[in-house]
């Protein structure tokens, strides 16, 4: 069969699948573009694929998990890489992720993180400090660095430079913040 036979037969379903895995849109359009790509590369070379349909969605659910993985990822490394930078005054970020994150998530969510990523504490300390099973606890942090990411990125302009280091960072004109987290980050000298 030819990619566009395979392709016309499969893509709306795949689609509804994926939306139901992607709660963004053109996040769902850009994963399935990705898996287009695969179909098309490995018909290029030639692979035996002997049930098109079960390969390809689960060449879809591999995609839809390494969005996630990497989603999870990057995350960390921009909460790791925020901690270590001083501004001109000399105050650490972490002040202010500590600020957001005791301020801004739900306790649920922030009290685990807050003792991860600024006490350092390990997650079996943080689980019996909050009698929750390990498991709880690793998914709670998991899920308040994932609601973290998506406060940074809908409020917070990151520069990288070359080498994918953070150089820079301001608030959006177009962010909605209250009033106090954007007075500590003028506090701090973060809003530019």
């Amino acid at each position: 069969m030819v990619f566009n036979e395979i392709w016309n037969i499969h893509k709306n379903h795949l689609l509804s699948f994926i939306k139901t895995k992607i709660d963004d849109a053109s996040i769902a359009d850009d994963i399935l573009q990705e898996v287009g790509i695969k179909l098309h590369d490995n018909l290029l070379r030639k692979t035996a694929i002997t049930n098109y349909k079960n390969w390809i969605f689960q060449v879809t659910r591999n995609t839809i998990s390494d969005y996630y993985r990497k989603a999870t990822t990057d995350a960390e490394t921009a909460l790791n890489e925020l901690e270590f930078l001083d501004d001109s005054t000399g105050s650490c970020v972490c002040d202010l992720s500590g600020f957001i994150i005791q301020n801004y998530l739900p306790e649920k969510y922030g009290k685990p993180l807050y003792l991860s990523d600024i006490e350092q504490k390990s997650q079996q300390e943080i689980a019996d400090l909050l009698a929750l099973s390990l498991t709880a606890t690793k998914s709670r942090i998991g899920r308040a660095r994932k609601k973290l990411k998506e406060l940074i990125t809908d409020c917070v302009d990151v520069q990288h430079n070359d080498a994918g280091q953070i150089t820079d960072f301001q608030l959006k004109n177009s962010c909605e913040l209250p009033v106090e987290l954007k007075n500590e980050m003028e506090r701090m000298n973060l809003v530019l």
